[in-house]
């Protein structure tokens, strides 16, 4: 299996789980712009900070230490990210539903 086709299927897999997430914990989605655009916000703090933080656990002598890179911190931001993402969209949705013939 190619490097290629794991970050692929990681990323697809947390946006499943993020999906799964706003289906049944629908109550965490913001209500209004402001709290989509504090989580996009937050999304992207979230995503600068992944590489150094992945940075600090690689270490090619210590497997243990680089699935935790993967999976304890790059994992948890893809499915923010994902989940931000499925969250402005449905406000989109919900906003452009009363302007649209």
């Amino acid at each position: 299996m190619s490097v290629g086709l794991v970050v692929v299927l990681i990323a697809v897999g947390g946006a499943a789980i993020a999906l799964w997430i706003d289906a049944r914990f629908s109550r965490l989605a913001p209500g209004d712009f402001r709290g989509i655009m504090l989580h996009a916000g937050a999304a992207l703090l979230v995503g600068s900070l992944v590489p150094p933080g992945i940075q600090l656990l690689l270490a090619p002598e210590s497997p243990g230490l680089t699935l935790l890179a993967i999976f304890g911190v790059a994992f948890p931001a893809i499915v923010y990210a994902f989940l931000v993402m499925f969250w402005t969209v449905k406000m989109a949705q919900t906003h452009l539903r009363g302007l649209l013939p």
